[in-house]
């Protein structure tokens, strides 16, 4: 579970080492290396964990939802910091 986005619905499988990470933070904290940048990028779903390919140049709205099961994984992150502001709003 990642400690930096608190609402990871995917986790992407680094390029560099081919390591699952939730996020870059987490991949930085114990790869010991730079996170390498590719065009391609391979996602894990969390909830159906279903394995998938996205091509983030022609990136458009329907790709922020799981191919398998439309699971909208590109939400706004909920981090340790902005954790009680967003559920305060969510209450109002």
């Amino acid at each position: 579970m990642c400690k930096h986005i608190l609402n990871a619905q995917v986790q992407v499988r680094a390029p560099c080492c081919k390591v699952w990470f939730d996020c870059p933070e987490c991949h930085a904290e114990v790869a010991g290396h730079e996170l390498a940048r590719s065009t391609e990028m391979v996602f894990g779903c969390k909830k159906c964990r279903k394995v998938f390919r996205k091509n983030v140049e022609d990136w458009d709205e329907s790709d922020e939802f799981c191919p398998r099961c439309d699971n909208h994984f590109m939400r706004p992150a909920v981090t340790p910091e902005n954790k009680d502001l967003i559920k305060n709003i969510s209450k109002s």
